[in-house]
């Protein structure tokens, strides 16, 4: 029998100042395990979405309602140093960008003992050994000279492949990965995608948030459709991609594949 992971329940953002809603009554689940995939063109909503699950958006600017039962506490409503312990340990992030990810001034090898000694009663060597290791399971060959480099030292892949496994280290039960092959090169993108195959395969859930339908397609049980923050269809990957019913999705297929065959024609 399966298992509800997270439970998302009329979610919704607005801007406190102008009084518009951003995000519009979403409601979504995921079982454990599971991999969903949020699509959608910039401005859908679907980042705003993830960012507000993590409660990453400044609260001075915007306001967040509904329910969000992560392991059936509501993720929402919980006091910051409680929810301070789930960010990072149970709950991880993967940014967009990977070279503003970074703090740029501090060593790789810093951010990523930081992070473990944060949450794990660890001395400075094993957590230097297990983010060694880290690094390595993500097919970073020279982890000790990344463990010493300073971020713009290293390219998009490498940065991203850092993130991850940065977003690993502490063994999460939800991964959110956000737009997380877009900054990089094609041939990134394909060992990016190899890394968050072998997170399925760990049992980590996924939540791919993306405007790319082969990044979808190729990890996604489930997806979910957005257009000006609302949610246009969801479905299973093989009914959404096989069977769309709503127009707006046949419209973004449409153009993932041009888009793909432009990417192809360009190589030549």
């Amino acid at each position: 029998m399966s298992e509800k992971l997270l439970e998302v329940r009329n979610l919704n953002v607005r801007l406190k100042k102008s009084g518009e809603t951003l995000v519009k009554d979403i409601s979504f689940s995921m079982e454990k395990g599971q991999t969903l995939g949020i699509i959608g063109e910039s401005g859908s909503g679907k980042t705003m979405t993830g960012k507000a699950l993590l409660r990453l958006l400044n609260p001075r600017v915007f306001e967040t309602g509904g329910e969000a039962l992560f392991c059936g506490r509501n993720l929402l409503a919980l006091h910051e140093d409680e929810f301070r312990s789930l960010r990072g340990k149970a709950l991880s992030m993967i940014m967009q960008n990977p070279m503003t990810a970074f703090a740029p001034m501090t060593r790789i090898g810093k951010q990523l003992t930081v992070t473990l000694s944060a949450h794990l009663a660890i001395g400075k060597k094993e957590a230097y050994e297990r983010a060694l290791r880290a690094l390595r399971d993500v097919n970073l060959h020279q982890a000790e000279k990344i463990m010493r480099s300073y971020p713009h030292e290293l390219s998009g892949g490498m940065l991203q492949r850092a993130m991850i496994a940065l977003a690993l280290m502490l063994r999460p039960k939800l991964i959110i990965a956000d737009e997380a092959t877009s900054s990089v090169d094609a041939i990134s993108e394909e060992m990016i995608l190899e890394e968050f195959m072998k997170i399925r395969a760990q049992g980590i859930s996924l939540l791919i948030v993306t405007h790319d339908f082969g990044v979808a397609a190729a990890l996604a049980d489930h997806i979910l459709v957005m257009k000006d923050g609302c949610i246009m269809e969801q479905g299973t990957a093989r009914s959404i991609f096989h069977a769309p019913r709503h127009e707006y999705t046949k419209e973004l297929m449409d153009a993932s594949v041009l888009a793909e065959v432009n990417n192809h024609a360009q190589s030549f």
